[in-house]
C-alpha cells in the first residue's frame, strides 16, 4: 500500500535573541514549528522523526559548527496528524553579528520490523516508506 501524505508543510519560526558582544556564550532557541497530516502510513512505521540541523560558523560549541536534534512521534492507527515542535538549543556562539546560519529539516519513519529510520519518498524501493507526494525536506538560512 502506497501511503499518502495528504500535507506535509514546514514553518519555521526561528526564535533568537543572542545578546550583542564580542564573544557570546549566551544562549538562545532556535523553534522550528512542523505541522504533519499523514494518513494510511504503513503498519509497520511504529515512529516519525522531524529532524533538524542548524549550522553556522558563529556556532564553536562543536567542531562540526552544527547543532541538531530530532524529535520523535509514535504513530497511531496508521495516522500521525498534529504539529511537531523542534527546539534546538543555540549556545556557545562566537561573535554571531554579521554571521548567517543556515538551517535544514527532513522527515523519516522507523521500521519496526527492520529496526531502522527510513526517508520517507514516493519512489522508496521499500513500500513501508512510500508517501505520495514525496515530503520535501525543508532548508534556508538567517542572520544571527
Amino acid at each position: 500500500m502506497i501511503s499518502r501524505i495528504l500535507a506535509t508543510t514546514v514553518t519555521v519560526c526561528a526564535l533568537l535573541t543572542p545578546r550583542l558582544g564580542v564573544a557570546q556564550t549566551g544562549a538562545s532557541d532556535v523553534t522550528f514549528k512542523v505541522p504533519l497530516n499523514l494518513t494510511q502510513v504503513s503498519s509497520d512505521v511504529v515512529k516519525v522523526a522531524v529532524y533538524c540541523q542548524v549550522t553556522s560558523p558563529a556556532i564553536v560549541s562543536n567542531s562540526s559548527h552544527r547543532l541538531q536534534k530530532q524529535e520523535e512521534i509514535p504513530v497511531t492507527g496508521g495516522q500521525l496528524v498534529m504539529t511537531v515542535t523542534v527546539v534546538i538549543a543555540v549556545s556557545g556562539l562566537d561573535n554571531p553579528v554579521g554571521k548567517t546560519a543556515t538551517y535544514e529539516c527532513l522527515l523519516s519513519g522507523f521500521s519496526n520490523l527492520l529496526q531502522q529510520w527510513y526517508p520517507f519518498s514516493a519512489t522508496s524501493i521499500n513500500p513501508t516508506f512510500r508517501l505520495t507526494p514525496t515530503p520535501g525536506g525543508i532548508s534556508g538560512s538567517f542572520p544571527w
